[in-house]
């Protein structure tokens, strides 16, 4: 029997600047947690960060939302979980946003994968190549990342 649902919404949107926003949501019965990230491709770094509480079981939650901000200057590169564990994880911030930048990062690093081969974000022609292609230009960049990337060094 199913006794609850928690939905995690992530999408992505390129901004007149050129930078990419991401726009996350996090619902479940108790909670409606709003994150939105801006991250310069070309450096890949979160330049702005904001996040509300619409939602919350606790008068103390919304507080946390200004831990957000903690994340601008971060770089989206290897070891990047790691700092926002730092920035926000923990008892001294939220386990729910901490998932919700962690899935929002990830996400971002899909819609970047290509941008640095002169495709743009999330660039369909990038993805419409060839298997091969894809992989000889990524691996790199998603090595040891899952079974396909696994790599011995």
């Amino acid at each position: 029997r199913l006794v609850s649902k928690r939905d995690i919404g992530v999408e992505a949107f390129e901004l007149v600047n050129g930078n990419l926003m991401i726009e996350a949501t996090f619902l479940d019965p108790y909670h409606l947690i709003r994150l939105n990230l801006q991250i310069e491709p070309d450096t890949k770094t979160i330049v702005a960060a904001i996040s509300e509480f619409g939602n919350y079981p606790h008068t103390l939650c919304p507080s946390i939302a200004e831990k957000a901000k903690a994340v601008v200057g971060l770089q989206i590169k290897r070891g990047i979980v790691k700092e926002i564990l730092n920035a926000v994880g923990g008892c001294d911030a939220c386990v729910h946003l901490k998932e919700l930048t962690i899935d929002s990062i990830n996400f971002a690093a899909t819609v970047l994968i290509g941008y640095d081969f002169g495709f743009g974000l999330m660039n369909r022609e990038f993805n419409e190549q060839e298997e091969s292609k894809i992989f000889e230009k990524s691996k790199k960049a998603l090595k040891n990342t899952c079974f396909v990337y696994k790599q011995k060094d």
